[in-house]
Parts: C-alpha cells; structure tokens; sequence
C-alpha cells in the first residue's frame, strides 16, 4: 500500500493505548497513520459519559 501523502511505502501495525486501541497502516517516510476500519476497537470512557450525560440531559 502507498501513502495518499507522500507515497511512500505503508505496513500495517498495531496501536496500543490506555484508552485506544486499533489497527492501522503507519507510513514509513512521513509517519501517516490511516486507521483500519473493520476490526477496530475503541473505548473512549470520557466519550461514553458524555453521551450519557448528553442524552440525561435530553430527557429531562
């Protein structure tokens, strides 16, 4: 695969965080990550309360 940016050469890793995890291609030139849609698994706690929040709100 070739970067859109730079059209350098692209390989597929995985990204590990305390919140995020996914699987993406990261070019090897300019460092672009191009985040892979299936199997992507992303848990954003602070993102899940405010749509609790959001919606509490709403329906009061």
């Amino acid at each position: 695969m070739k970067c859109p940016k730079c059209t350098g050469m692209m390989v597929m890793q995985s990204f590990f965080n305390q919140s995020v995890n996914f699987e993406g291609w990261k070019c090897l030139n300019c460092g672009n990550v191009i985040e892979k849609k299936k199997v992507t698994i992303k848990t954003d706690v602070f993102g899940a309360f405010y749509q609790r929040q959001k919606i509490k709100d709403e329906n009061s």
